[in-house]
C-alpha cells in the first residue's frame, strides 16, 4: 500500500511530496487512518474505506443510514465547509477503485489533540474549546430540510423516524438479551419505556442536520483551540434531539443547548436508543477482539448503569 499510495501522493500533491513514513492511527470502528509524513514536512491524513476496514457487518452502505461511506464523507464535508462549520479539508478522493480495492482520501491533518485530552489534561483550555465547539454544532444545526435522510439518500416524506428508530431499538434490544442475558430484565423495561415515548410524539416538518455519533473523540483541537468536527461520515437529516441527548451523555451535559424548541419526550426516548445501541455496540466489538478492550469494558460498565438509572426512574 505504501507503495502505491507514494506514486499517488506524488502524482496529486506534486513531485516534492515524498512520501517518508504512513503511520496507522487506532482509534476507529469504520474505516482506517494513517498519518502521513512528506519529506518536504508537509503532513496529510490518508482515510481508507473497504469491507476489512469495518468491525461491524450491518453499517455498509447499503443501510438506510450508513456510518462507513467514502462517498457520504465527500458530500458531508462540501456541505459543512460551505456552511462554516470546522471540518478538515478533503484534499483529494478516490472512489473509483480502479487501481486498489478500498476507497481512499487525503485529508488535512489538524496538529493537536482530541477533546477527552483537552478534558482530562489541559482543562483550562476547555472554555475557548467550547465555545469554538458550539459555533460549528450552532451552524451544522442550522442546515434543514423538509424530509430527513442522508445528502445520496434522503427518505420520502412519508419515512416515519420514529417507527425507524423502534425497530432499531427493538434489535438492538433483542442482540442484548441474547449477548448480555445478565441484564435482561433491563432490557424488557426499557424498551417498553421507549415504546411509551413514541406513542407521544407527532411526525414533524422540517429535519435538522446532525453530526449524529459527535463525541470528544470526534472533535480535534488545535493549537489556537479551533475545535475541528471528525469522522462525518454518519451526519443526517433527523430530530435535532437524537444529537442533543447523545451530547448530553458525551460530553456530560457541558454543551448547553441553543436550540429553540427541544422536545422533551423526543430527548428521552432518543437517550434510551442511544444507550441501547451504545451497549450493542461496544458488545459486538467486544466479541469481535477489538483492539482497545478497557475503553470497550468502560463504556459496558457506563451504559449498564444509564439502563439501570431509567428502570430506577420507573419504580
Amino acid at each position: 500500500m505504501k507503495a502505491y499510495m507514494s506514486s499517488k501522493i506524488k502524482n496529486i500533491l506534486g513531485k516534492e511530496y515524498e512520501l517518508a513514513s504512513m503511520e496507522r492511527i487506532l482509534g476507529g470502528a469504520q474505516k482506517y487512518t494513517y498519518l502521513a509524513k512528506c519529506t518536504n514536512g508537509f503532513e496529510f491524513i490518508i482515510y481508507q474505506w473497504g469491507s476489512e476496514t469495518t468491525y461491524f457487518e450491518n453499517w455498509g452502505e447499503d443501510a438506510v443510514f450508513c456510518s462507513n461511506s467514502a462517498k457520504l464523507f465527500q458530500s458531508n464535508n462540501e456541505l459543512m465547509r460551505k456552511h462554516g462549520v470546522l471540518t478538515p479539508k478533503l484534499y483529494y478522493m478516490d472512489r473509483t477503485r480502479g487501481e486498489c480495492e478500498y476507497d481512499y482520501a487525503f485529508v488535512e491533518y489538524i496538529s493537536g489533540h482530541d477533546m477527552d485530552y483537552i478534558i482530562e489534561k489541559e482543562p483550562h483550555r476547555l472554555q475557548k474549546v467550547l465555545e469554538s465547539l458550539r459555533v460549528s454544532i450552532d451552524r451544522l444545526h442550522g442546515i434543514k430540510s423538509e424530509v430527513p435522510g442522508q445528502i445520496d439518500r434522503m427518505q420520502e416524506s412519508d419515512f416515519d423516524i420514529i417507527s425507524f428508530e423502534l425497530e432499531q431499538l427493538r434489535q438492538n434490544s433483542e442482540y442484548l438479551k441474547q449477548y448480555d442475558n445478565e441484564y435482561i430484565n433491563y432490557y424488557v423495561q426499557v424498551e417498553a419505556k421507549a415504546k411509551q415515548y413514541a406513542n407521544t410524539l407527532k411526525k414533524r416538518k422540517e429535519y435538522t442536520f446532525i453530526h449524529s455519533e459527535l463525541g470528544p473523540n470526534h472533535v480535534i483541537v488545535d493549537k489556537d483551540d479551533n475545535a475541528y468536527l471528525i469522522d462525518i461520515e454518519g451526519a443526517k437529516f433527523y430530530d435535532v434531539e437524537e444529537e442533543l441527548s447523545f451530547l448530553d451523555i458525551r460530553f456530560d451535559k457541558m454543551l448547553a443547548t441553543t436550540e429553540d424548541v427541544v422536545d422533551e419526550q423526543r430527548m428521552n426516548f432518543y437517550y434510551i436508543g442511544h444507550c441501547l445501541g451504545n451497549l450493542q455496540g461496544a458488545i459486538e466489538l467486544k466479541q469481535q477482539d477489538f483492539y482497545d478492550m478497557d475503553d470497550l469494558n468502560g463504556m459496558i460498565e457506563f451504559f449498564h448503569k444509564q439502563v439501570i438509572e431509567i428502570c430506577k426512574g420507573e419504580e
